[in-house]
């Protein structure tokens, strides 16, 4: 499993010789990977996506560090997760920020997950890799 997780990020973040790297797709592509991760329980992918000090911050839960959150990773039930209208803005050459509007269908703790939210993630280049460092939702007020 964790050669697996190795290649899917490896393919999702590394160019080919002579290409200037594509940064945007490059995330976007890992932004993908680990929700998928996430949303099927793969803990070997997302230790390999995620930073160490990884922080969360959810309306319904706080995580500050990875091995916290896939401890209870088990707890979280999705069905949908979606994501509309990702934005990837760079801070600096390894550190971007992606925000997006995401619609859940899910529980946590077998509560319903607030839906929709608005996404705020921070991704860092670390040893040629973007890791996610920190996820962060925000209920869309629909009024």
């Amino acid at each position: 499993m964790r050669l697996y997780a190795l290649l899917i990020v490896t393919a999702g973040v590394v160019a080919a010789p002579g290409e200037k790297p594509d940064v945007a797709k490059d995330v976007e592509r890992a932004v993908h990977s680990i929700q998928t991760a996430f949303n099927n329980g793969d803990v070997d992918t997302l230790r390999v996506l995620m930073t160490d000090d990884h922080l969360t911050l959810l309306a319904y839960a706080h995580f500050s560090n990875r091995e916290d959150q896939l401890k209870l990773l088990s707890e979280f039930k999705f069905s949908e997760y979606r994501i509309d209208d990702l934005r990837v803005r760079n801070l600096t050459e390894t550190v971007v920020v992606v925000t997006y509007r995401a619609t859940i269908r899910g529980t946590y703790k077998e509560r319903q997950v607030t839906s929709p939210v608005h996404v705020g993630e921070v991704w860092v280049k670390r040893d040629g890799k973007w890791l996610q460092a920190s996820y962060q939702e925000t209920p869309v007020d629909t009024q």
